[in-house]
């Protein structure tokens, strides 16, 4: 894209309007979440192009509908995880893909497999994790704590299910398939991709049951995410308290794309 076309310019801007407004009518995002989703979409289409964001499209799409049926299946106070997106949600899943086009703008390696690999490997990180969450929890029996494999409650940060690993399958199938017919049809960048999208959402995992901060609600006994329970201040329990679950996924994300662009070298 010319950045200094004044008709492209509009027509981002038009585009990105409206998927705002259409983000706030079906409450995927709040307004904070716009605000932040909007740069993040005009980075990519300006210094990537619209194949770039129409995989960005797709994964937030696909992810809201599974939000959406998560919460239909199991209700919205089951999971702690936010049901309507947040600036946080945003900047922890689109940051990294965001920084892999501008990197790539400024080296003059737009539109190469390095990239590409890059920015498929972070967003099919978010995407697996999201789709692994959400799915994840319709899992009918108690799933796993990745680093010990003993049975904890649903939601538990670094828990695992066959159901999680299932949805984050299927994650990468839809973003390789989206992938290819938008026509990266680079078969090593695909296989990178979809390797370091499930190998990140292991990854977040674990970060999950060890760095990231816990706590036990002094009400209910249960072991949550979140600093506030019931009402009341939570006890932490385990894990660094700067580290919560948006830390962790921009961790894991990272992982993901550097992972991809490693395997590209």
């Amino acid at each position: 894209m010319n950045f200094f076309d004044p008709v492209l310019q509009l027509e981002v801007i038009v585009a990105l309007a409206l998927l705002a407004l259409l983000s706030l009518k079906f409450r995927v995002l709040d307004w904070k979440g716009v605000l932040t989703a909007i740069p993040v979409g005009y980075v990519i289409l300006v210094f990537g192009d619209l194949r770039y964001f129409v995989i960005l499209l797709v994964f937030y799409a696909v992810s809201g509908l599974a939000t959406k049926v998560r919460v239909r299946k199991v209700g919205k106070g089951f999971s702690e995880k936010d049901w309507v997106r947040s600036w946080r949600n945003v900047l922890a899943n689109g940051l990294i893909p965001t920084l892999v086009i501008i990197f790539a703008a400024l080296s003059n390696r737009s539109g190469s497999n390095m990239m590409t690999a890059g920015y498929l490997g972070g967003i099919g990180t978010a995407f697996a994790d999201t789709l692994a969450t959400e799915i994840g929890l319709l899992y009918p029996r108690d799933p796993r704590l990745i680093t010990s494999f003993k049975r904890v409650e649903r939601g538990r940060p670094g828990a695992v299910s066959p159901y999680g690993y299932a949805g984050g399958l299927l994650a990468v199938i839809v973003l390789c398939g989206s992938a290819y017919l938008l026509g990266f049809g680079d078969v090593r960048v695909l296989l990178a991709a979809s390797f370091s999208a499930m190998l990140g959402m292991t990854f977040d995992s674990f970060l999950g049951a060890t760095i990231q901060a816990k706590y036990r609600c002094v009400v209910c006994g249960k072991i949550t995410e979140s600093r506030i329970h019931c009402g009341e201040k939570a006890e932490k329990v385990s894990g660094l308290e700067t580290v919560n679950t948006h830390v962790v996924n921009l961790i894991a994300i990272l992982a993901g794309s550097l992972i991809s662009i490693a395997l590209m070298i």
